[in-house]
């Protein structure tokens, strides 16, 4: 069974993904993706609102780059936010072509510009 990439016209997106390393974090700016922020707050009546915003990012192995290992643990930055990758899910069929990355906010704050 062969499975298209995911359309162009859906894909633009960047982030950058964080890896632990023993004298930190090393970052890498991962291309033409597929991101869905999902903003959200804990308890928003309560004077304790935590924000547990939340990203999904889809990576297309035919079209997004540079190639990368994606795990639970890691980081990814995108629009000002650091989020925790809590989820990573492949999709194959003779051979993987998609991956999906949920990723839930750590720190941040949101900005237009995606630096």
């Amino acid at each position: 069974m062969n499975v298209k990439p995911i359309p162009d016209s859906l894909l633009g997106d960047r982030f950058t993904l964080y890896t632990p390393r023993s004298g930190g974090w090393s970052g890498i700016t991962v291309e033409n993706v597929r991101v869905e922020r999902m903003s959200a707050a804990s308890s928003p009546t309560s004077s304790n609102t935590r924000d547990i915003s939340e990203i999904t990012v889809w990576y297309d192995c035919a079209n997004s780059y540079p190639s990368a290992d994606f795990c639970a643990g890691m980081r990814a930055k995108y629009h000002g936010e650091i989020y925790q990758i809590t989820e990573v899910k492949f999709y194959r069929a003779n051979a993987l072509h998609h991956i999906r990355i949920k990723a839930v906010k750590i720190g941040g704050n949101y900005t237009e510009e995606n630096y």
